[in-house]
């Protein structure tokens, strides 16, 4: 579901605070305070949940790059929720969000050797390596691309 009121923001930085913490100090990125997520996250950008009940098993969220571009962005599913398809199902909203925008492509950045789970994840739903989109706040990214349509001139792979 698309996180929008004030209580699903607030599960969805709680998430992105775990997840931050799990990671090792150089893969962590900078995270937008609780005030400036309504802001950060509305059109054309957008924050996702997962629940199982009324927890909040996973997130993730896509912020627009340029017309043409969205970049999936924190995706995170609790350690006890793994293995359910609810990272598969996180990345499947924000791809049927970025087709509604008119996406040709999404973008994203991962690190494929420590975040090897989320590289595979990836890699199953036909993401492929691709040319850095942009700078980010963390060492030894890998950047990745799936077009959403034909586009012949389109480079897949780098």
């Amino acid at each position: 579901m698309r996180a929008r009121e004030a209580a699903d923001l607030k599960r969805f930085r709680e998430l992105q605070l775990e997840y931050e913490e799990s990671l090792p100090p150089d893969l962590r990125h900078s995270l937008p305070e609780l005030a400036a997520l309504e802001h950060v996250y509305a059109d054309p950008n957008a924050a996702f949940l997962a629940y199982d009940g009324d927890d909040a098993a996973g997130c993730v969220a896509v912020t627009e790059l340029d017309a043409s571009t969205g970049v999936l962005k924190r995706l995170y599913v609790k350690p006890s929720y793994r293995g359910r398809g609810i990272a598969r199902g996180l990345v499947d909203e924000v791809l049927a969000f970025s087709r509604g925008r008119g996406h040709r492509r999404v973008v994203l950045d991962t690190e494929r050797t420590r975040l090897s789970a989320a590289y595979q994840l990836y890699l199953s739903l036909g993401f492929v390596d691709c040319e850095p989109y942009g700078p980010v706040d963390y060492a030894s990214p890998t950047y990745m691309q799936l077009l959403l349509e034909n586009d012949p001139g389109a480079d897949t792979a780098t």
